[in-house]
């Protein structure tokens, strides 16, 4: 679906191209606004939906005796969904993917600076929110005993000094510029993972002794589930600071002072985030303070409309 995007606005730009390319006639302003997404959300993909998380705790026989793999402080989709088609469904999966996220824009362009028609400048205030994936829920013969659900919200002001260049017919452009960007962000995960009642329901299931794949003291897939469980977790890991960004996009006139437009925009940011539990089996898993990369940069793929002011 990227390569498509990608493909998709290459080709929107050579077609700018197709006319002969010159410098406006004169600088214009404009106030612009603009609707985008971001796909993986914080880089969070992978942890999502392949890698999961280890708890700081071993998993344990039946006897109390530490073995293999630690636990899991948050369990990867994928693993789930081998669960459900092992246990022929008696372990249920709700997966939803990585986070997606809305982008709105609102900014101010300038162009013919430093008495050069082609160059312009920009300043644009980006927000950024999930606006779907991320969720994950499991059930053990229809009760839940996990529920997990990740968030993410993010401000950046990048600034832009860059190169447009137009047709002859001074109406279509395309562009690309760098500069540099102020970021704040977050990003957090909520949920429960309810071990006690998992461990209720696979009472006695033990591989070692012959049982099936459910056990809680020695169980092969269900056996790693943090114990003491999680109840109504919601951490979170937030950072800011001064990033870098650069853009490429491409504009043509619909109006007498109207003017659509598509970008691609890269923000290069991220932090070090520290967040704090809040429930005992967070803690045992994690630690009481949890420090965390924020990644707030991505690549957003936007169109919108700029007037001329």
């Amino acid at each position: 679906m990227l390569k498509s995007l990608r493909f998709g606005m290459m080709g929107f730009l050579l077609l700018c191209l197709a006319g002969s390319l010159s410098a406006q006639t004169g600088p214009r302003s404009y106030f612009m606004i603009g609707l985008g997404a971001q796909f993986d959300l914080a880089q969070l993909g992978g942890t999502i939906t392949k890698d999961g998380l280890d708890s700081g705790n071993p998993r344990v026989t039946s006897t109390g005796a530490p073995y293999g793999t630690p636990q899991k402080a948050i369990y990867a989709e994928n693993t789930l969904i081998s669960l459900k088609r092992t246990t022929g469904g008696a372990v249920g999966a709700k997966t939803s993917g990585a986070m997606v996220g809305g982008n709105v824009n609102v900014g101010y362009e300038k162009e013919g600076i430093f008495g050069i028609n082609s160059l312009f400048w920009r300043i644009n205030v980006n927000y950024t929110t999930k606006i779907s994936g991320g969720e994950t829920s499991s059930t053990v013969m229809g009760y839940k005993w996990l529920d997990q659900e990740w968030h993410y919200t993010a401000w950046t002001v990048p600034t832009y000094l860059g190169i447009k260049l137009y047709n002859a017919a001074n109406d279509t452009a395309i562009y690309i510029a760098g500069g540099v960007n102020y970021f704040q962000g977050w990003w957090g995960v909520s949920g429960t993972i309810n071990t006690p009642a998992l461990q209720g329901f696979t009472a006695g299931l033990n591989p070692s002794t012959g049982g099936p794949l459910l056990g809680s003291g020695g169980g092969v897939l269900l056996g790693d589930a943090p114990n003491p469980g999680v109840y109504k977790e919601n951490v979170r890991f937030g950072a800011s600071g001064i990033g870098l960004n650069w853009l490429v996009g491409a504009q043509t006139k619909i109006t007498d002072k109207g003017h659509l437009f598509f970008e691609l925009e890269t923000i290069l940011s991220a932090g070090m985030g520290v967040g704090g539990v809040s429930s005992i089996g967070g803690a045992s898993a994690l630690a009481p303070w949890v420090a965390y990369p924020v990644v707030v940069g991505g690549q957003t793929y936007r169109v919108g409309y700029k007037i001329e002011i």
